[in-house]
């Protein structure tokens, strides 16, 4: 869990922080606001789904496959490995102080909602068409949230000033700002540690007053709109949620409205464009063969069996027990002694995680049905105590080598069965594994 929330962090702040990067250094200065705001909104949708991803692989790398053989042994060495120190920074301290912090600017957030709402009980609400125009007596010049507009009552309604404020908030209204704002501010409430969350939230707010004047300057003339402007000295009632007629950038504005505006360069856009394919297949596409690797990994440790284990199987009673069963349950197959058949049956099986005798296969058959009845006589067989690794139970595959004979001295030759030593199955392991971010992953194959 720790693991996986951490890599989400780590990717969703690199891929935000290089396309913030992107937009600062191509965009910023450009006068298409439209696109500017798509980029800004994009940037913050982009880093939230991107981690999230899991696309095929475009280009496969063959991973090493090593082949190596081994024995059976009695019993396998137990390494102990001392616990790791513990670090202050603990992920738990660490997820504490990011619930604190989350906590602190979320109950801000929702302030600034109810202060929002407590206006509108304040003032008197005048409609014109889908907007609601509040005037209050409380608040310096006017601000608009959602497809609201408030406006202090002291400013003439019949005014110039008065005019160009309802149509520069009417365009904040119009374009959807608030949605914005919103949205930035629940990304900063929960990304609080990251520099670009904040830097995003500022620039918005810029944009939006930006395209709220080029909206009003096609009613109004440059000169007209200016000194409504120059002559408000009003200020922003310091609601952050809310967009605001008056801030600090109206210096800025009044030289952007000079200026012509110019459409942006086709090779920046395609910049952006293949700056964002390029965090799709750095980030997506290998998560999904991060992806693949742990699902094969945990597939396979889920159906291992194994041939030596910290602690073996044992039977009730002892392995003289386990052949005396067989030799009671087994008998000379007819045919084969009819036709005189004799050899050695090799079976394997594997004891299960509750001790019972599962894939009972012969692996070799001299004929005349002995494979079959040596695969029957071990099915039916009481199961053993299973085997453990770790403190846990788990599969382990077994081999017992039965031998028929027959008694050639008498006429009628009588069958004689004999049972070896019971054990482990020697075997040849392939292990597919690789290295990434400082570990070896993989699986054993047989």
């Amino acid at each position: 869990m720790s693991h996986a929330l951490s890599n989400y962090l780590i990717e969703l702040s690199a891929i935000h922080v290089t396309l913030m990067l992107g937009y600062w250094i191509f965009l910023r200065k450009e006068r298409q606001y439209g696109i500017m705001r798509f980029c800004l909104l994009g940037s913050v949708v982009v880093a939230l789904i991107i981690p999230l991803l899991k696309l095929p692989r475009l280009f496969s790398v063959e991973e090493p496959v090593y082949e190596f053989a081994y024995s059976p042994a009695v019993a396998s060495s137990v390494v102990s490995v001392a616990p790791a120190q513990t670090s202050f920074w603990s992920f738990e301290l660490l997820l504490v102080i990011y619930g604190i912090m989350s906590s602190v600017l979320l109950i801000m957030f929702l302030n600034s909602l109810r202060q929002l709402f407590l206006l509108r009980r304040k003032g008197r609400c005048e409609q014109i068409e889908k907007l609601r125009i509040y005037r209050i007596a409380s608040i310096k010049g006017s601000f608009s949230f959602f497809n609201s507009i408030f406006i202090n009552k002291e400013i003439d309604p019949n005014g110039q000033a008065h005019e160009v404020m309802v149509a520069h908030e009417r365009a904040h209204a119009v374009h959807g700002h608030t949605y914005d704002i919103v949205l930035l501010q629940l990304f900063r409430v929960f990304f609080w540690w990251l520099p670009t969350a904040w830097i995003i939230n500022r620039e918005i707010k810029r944009v939006h007053e930006y395209q709220a004047d080029n909206c009003v300057l096609q009613s109004y003339s440059v000169e007209e709109y200016s000194a409504v402007l120059i002559n408000s000295t009003l200020t922003l009632h310091g609601l952050s949620l809310a967009s605001s007629f008056h801030d600090s950038l109206i210096l800025k504005r009044l030289t952007a409205m000079r200026q012509q505006t110019k459409r942006v360069s086709a090779w920046k856009l395609g910049v952006l464009s293949g700056l964002c394919t390029l965090l799709i297949i750095g980030f997506a596409c290998t998560e999904e063969a991060k992806s693949q690797r742990a699902e094969n990994s945990t597939d396979q440790s889920k159906a291992e069996i194994f041939t030596i284990v910290e602690k073996a199987p044992e039977y009730n009673g002892g392995i003289g027990a386990f052949r005396k069963n067989i030799m009671e349950e087994i008998k000379y197959p007819l045919e084969a002694r009819q036709k005189g058949i004799t050899g050695r049956v090799d079976v394997q099986f594997v004891i299960d995680k509750d001790g019972s005798l599962t894939d009972v296969k012969a692996i070799n058959n001299p004929g005349g049905g002995c494979d079959i009845e040596a695969e029957r006589a071990l099915r039916n067989i009481p199961p053993f105590t299973p085997a453990s690794q770790q403190g846990k139970p788990v599969k382990v595959r077994m081999m017992v080598p039965i031998v028929f004979m027959l008694d050639d001295k008498s006429k009628n030759p009588k069958g004689v069965i004999s049972i070896d030593e019971v054990q482990p199955l020697n075997a040849k392991m392939k292990v597919n594994a690789s290295y990434s971010e400082g570990e070896w992953t993989g699986y054993c194959l047989r």
